[in-house]
Parts: structure tokens; sequence; C-alpha cells
């Protein structure tokens, strides 16, 4: 499935299937349920890579085909592999993820080939807004492309800031954006917001940011300033 089909998906809170499994966008009703902590411990575990896992000096001698999750159990004690059990049990939504010694990782007793995962963990990247390397790194066609993608990109750093321990007095917590979409965003309040998954969340951020910053650029035309000085992105830009 392609980006594009993953995005409309996840904007409609439907699922999106791998290998005939589904992998459900969480709400953020589910994530406050389970433990905020508890929800980016999983995340973090789920979707590291062999990098992560494995020292540099010894990677180049792991073939290529040896993947994430045949080096957490193999390498890693009990604590870490039932992390990594329990994430994953969290973003499929099912009880019914087993990992068998030399045969692999099953899901409703179907094995999950490295493909398969791979896929899967794409998908959970993209319901949850975690930026890859990759995407930082993109370089965009023109200027105006390279505007918007810099906003995108800066407001889910912010939903992804959230992730790591900050003094209180420092950053912004996911309460605090959720306080901030509901008072500025159309339609979105303490009642409903929680039934957005965490995709849905963010764009709406991203749409709010781009539209007080649109507003804000036309006010200050209105009151003189110089329109060579003002960097205009519409509200109705497409978010990359």
């Amino acid at each position: 499935m392609n980006i594009e089909d993953m995005k409309l998906r996840t904007l409609a809170n439907a699922p999106t299937k791998v290998n005939g499994i589904d992998i459900h966008p969480i709400r953020l009703r589910e994530i406050i349920d389970y433990g905020y902590s508890a929800y980016n411990r999983s995340l973090s575990a789920i979707t590291l890579k062999r990098e992560n896992l494995i020292n540099p000096d010894y990677l180049a001698q792991i073939p290529t085909d040896v993947g994430v999750v045949d080096i957490i159990f193999e390498l890693y004690d009990t604590d870490f592999q039932n992390i990594f059990l329990d994430g994953l049990k969290l973003f499929l939504k099912t009880e019914e993820v087993t990992y068998f010694k030399g045969k692999g990782l099953f899901v409703f007793n179907k094995r999950v080939s490295f493909e398969d995962f791979q896929e899967m963990i794409g998908v959970i990247k993209l319901q949850n807004c975690i930026i890859s390397k990759e995407e930082e790194t993109f370089v965009p066609l023109n200027e105006h492309a390279a505007r918007i993608r810099k906003k995108m990109l800066e407001n889910r750093r912010k939903i992804q800031e959230l992730n790591r321990e900050a003094p209180e007095n420092d950053s912004l917590h996911l309460s605090d954006l959720i306080s901030i979409v509901c008072s500025n965003a159309n339609g979105i309040h303490l009642l409903n917001v929680f039934e957005l998954n965490m995709f849905q969340f963010n764009d709406q951020f991203n749409r709010m940011k781009l539209l007080d910053e649109y507003e804000v650029n036309i006010q200050a035309l209105l009151h003189g300033a110089d329109a060579k000085g003002i960097q205009f992105t519409h509200w109705i830009s497409k978010l990359k």
C-alpha cells in the first residue's frame, strides 16, 4: 500500500492491512488508558533498528536477512523481549503475538516475515508520527515546498519531543498540546479530542499552526509590513 493510501486510511481512523493483519491507529484515549510513558516505551522498543541493537564494530558481521526481531530474541534479556512483544500487542490490538525460537514472530498464528515486519513498523511509524532520518534529509524540489516541509517537520518534532524526559518548565507536554488544539481548532474540544488518533491530532495541530501563521502575516501586511520580508504559507497548502 502506498503512503497516500495509508495516510487517508489513518485520517479516517481505519486500519491498514499488512499481509492480512490489521494495524489500527491508536486513539489518544487509548494512549492515556495504557499510560503515556508506557506508550512511548513501547513505541521506542518496536521501532528500533539493527544499528540501535548491535555494536557498530560487529554490525557488518550480521547477515542482512537477520532482522530486529531475531536480534532481540537471540541477544537480549527476557525483560526487553517482553517490552517488545507488549508494544506489538498494543499497536496490533491483540494478545496473539508470540515468538518461537527457530521459527520467528507469529501474529494470529500467522508467521510474520522479515518484509512483513518492516512494512508493519512503517505503518505504525506513520500512524504515530515518527520522523525517520530519511524524511529529515529529504530535499524538496523548490523553496515553497521546502518552507512547507520545514514547518511540518518542526510541528511533528514537537509531538516527538514529548517522548523524551524534560524539566516541567522547559517543554510542552501532551496535555499542553491537547489544550492548545482544543482552544484553537474548529470543532475539536475536550469532549471529543480524545477520540482522535495520534496522526489525526498531529494533522490538526499542523493545520492550526499554518492557519495561525497565515493570519498573523495577513494582519502584518494590513498594518504596513514589507511584503518582501514575509514568507507566506497558505493554510490550504499540502502537508508533506
